[in-house]
C-alpha cells in the first residue's frame, strides 16, 4: 500500500513541479534571448513563486522516488511514472499553456497508456 501511494505521489508532484518550472520560465524568458549575464539571468530566475515552489514540489518528489526505488523493482516503475508523467503534462500544457496536441501526439498517448497499463499487470504474470 505504501509502494503504491509513494509511486502515485511522484507520478503526481514530479509532474506538478515541471509545470511550475514551465510557468516560472515563461515568464522568465529564453535564456538564450537574456540581455543580462547567466548569473544575473538564474537570480532573477529564482525570485518567481512558481520557480521556487516547483523546485520543492519537484525535490519532494525525488525523495519519494527514492523510497520506491529502496522498495520496488526500477524496471517496473520506471516505465509507469515517466509514462503516466509524460501524459500527464502533455494534456496540461495543452490546458495551461495552450501547446498544440496534434493527432499524431494522440496516437503516441494512446499508446503509452496501453504501454502503461501492460507495464502495470507485468508484476502479476511474472
Amino acid at each position: 500500500m505504501i509502494r503504491t501511494a509513494l509511486l502515485l505521489g511522484c507520478i503526481i508532484l514530479a509532474p506538478t513541479g515541471n509545470l511550475l518550472l514551465k510557468w516560472g520560465m515563461s515568464e522568465s524568458g529564453s535564456i538564450a534571448e537574456a540581455q543580462r549575464g547567466i548569473v544575473q539571468y538564474y537570480a532573477s530566475v529564482f525570485t518567481k513563486p512558481q520557480i521556487l515552489v516547483g523546485a520543492v514540489i519537484y525535490l519532494c518528489s525525488a525523495l519519494m522516488w527514492m523510497a520506491v526505488l529502496s522498495m520496488m523493482d526500477i524496471s517496473v516503475v520506471y516505465p509507469m511514472f515517466i509514462s503516466a508523467a509524460f501524459v500527464i503534462v502533455t494534456v496540461a500544457a495543452a490546458l495551461l499553456f495552450g501547446e498544440h496536441i496534434n493527432a499524431v501526439r494522440i496516437l503516441g498517448i494512446a499508446i503509452v497508456i496501453v504501454g502503461l497499463l501492460v507495464v502495470s499487470q507485468s508484476t502479476r504474470w511474472g
